[in-house]
């Protein structure tokens, strides 16, 4: 069975083989990935590929996966965006002992419109 080298960001080079390795390709922007699982750390790695890499990759028996950047990043967005304050009193909220008694107005004296 043929062996690829890749490099590990932690242990350096290892030798992987065709079913450890995965080619990503983003059908939005062509722009194109591998992954592996480190064997020696197990850390998952991945690195951005070139077309001759993946070309290699893939007559190799390499696998390849699609994957879609989110729809949303084409939305268009109104208003300015959340303050470093707005964010803290929203994780505040969150953290509250009565997040549920004041969204569902169920508490003491609290309405859905506090």
């Amino acid at each position: 069975m043929p062996l690829i080298k890749a490099s590990c960001p932690s242990c350096g080079d290892v030798e992987l083989t065709l079913s450890e390795l995965r080619v990503l390709v983003c059908s939005t922007d062509g722009t194109a990935s591998y992954n592996f699982r480190c064997p020696s750390c197990t850390f998952r790695v991945s690195k951005s590929a070139e077309k001759a890499v993946v070309d290699i990759l893939l007559s190799s028996g390499v696998s390849m996966s699609f994957w879609r950047m989110p729809q949303e990043l084409e939305e268009v967005h109104d208003g300015s965006p959340i303050s470093y304050d707005e964010l803290m009193d929203f994780h505040y909220q969150l953290a509250g002992d009565d997040l549920f008694e004041r969204l569902t107005g169920t508490g003491t004296g609290t309405s859905k419109e506090d």
